[in-house]
């Protein structure tokens, strides 16, 4: 993968100055059909330490209130009764920090030596494997994100399975936490500032007409708004129904000010000041985003 930009090729001041609250919002996502959601448990905060811990727990959605998917719960015991390490990617990072987000999209990875031996026991448990979308929506949007590993049907849904490797983490990047599929169950989420240094990664590693470029720049906008800023999600009403006032931008400026002292303070691992400081950049504007490439 490219190197992280040295500091003659980082934006420039005008580039990186602060900029209305506006740059941070999220693109719209696609139109989803209530049945496809999915029931989940509780969502439970990150265990971490003090430098790096999870947002305080967001306002709980109605779809959370009742215990479901326990086809994607099956699924995922089984590979963990087989010592197979799965460390949850996507949407369900997404939903972890807040966003929210309809589960619909269900993505595991696993040790690259394991990959193979994980397919097999999906099989086993009576998951056929399917071949990656070829047309459509999301076979446009997630290009090369569908080719990229194995996937299985898992009753209407499919289960995508990527070598670590392909998502830029080890293991040594994650850390443990019940299941989104199941309460009972323990599996990996990736440390906070692994998966912004993995995200970055990926935007410098592809040229900006890249298609795999679009779903990254979604998770790490997910991952600045949730995480990172602790932001509710929009069109927050109150217990009487009526709309939540909008912060003012000195307050949300200060708030982006204290953020970037808590990044200050995290585990960025080698050559975690460049990461940093693109970190600063993008998240002071996030236009940015688009400027990180190959």
């Amino acid at each position: 993968m490219t190197s992280p930009p040295q500091e003659e090729t980082s934006p420039s001041q005008d580039e990186t100055s602060q900029v209305p609250r506006e740059e941070i919002s999220l693109p719209p996502r696609e139109t989803l059909l209530p049945q496809d959601e999915i029931s989940l448990p509780i969502r439970e905060e990150t265990s971490l330490s003090k430098k790096e811990t999870s947002p305080p727990e967001k306002k709980r959605l109605s779809r959370d209130s009742h215990l479901g998917a326990p086809i994607l719960g099956v699924a995922a015991k089984g590979l963990a009764e087989k010592n197979i390490p799965i460390v949850e990617y996507g949407e369900q990072i997404q939903w972890r920090y807040g966003d929210p987000v309809v589960l619909l999209r269900v993505e595991w990875a696993v040790p690259d030596e394991l990959l193979s031996l994980a397919s097999e026991i999906l099989s086993d448990l009576g998951f056929p494997r399917v071949p990656p979308l070829s047309t459509g929506h999301e076979a446009a949007y997630y290009g090369e994100w569908e080719r990229a590993g194995i996937i299985h049907r898992l009753g209407g849904r499919s289960a995508y399975l990527y070598p670590l490797s392909f998502i830029g983490l080890d293991l040594q990047d994650t850390h443990e936490v019940t299941s989104t599929f199941d309460g009972t169950l323990k599996i990996l989420t990736p440390k906070p500032s692994r998966y912004m240094v993995s995200l970055l990664r990926h935007l410098l590693s592809h040229p900006s007409d890249d298609s795999f470029r679009r779903r990254v720049k979604v998770d790490l906008l997910s991952f600045i708004s949730f995480y990172i800023l602790c932001e509710e999600p929009l069109n927050t009403k109150d217990a009487d129904g009526d709309w939540v006032d909008e912060e003012s931008e000195e307050d949300y400026q200060n708030r982006v000010g204290e953020a970037l002292k808590e990044m200050e303070t995290w585990d960025w691992g080698a050559g975690g000041e460049d990461y940093l400081r693109i970190s600063e950049s993008v998240l002071r504007n996030c236009r940015v985003i688009d400027q990180l490439t190959c």
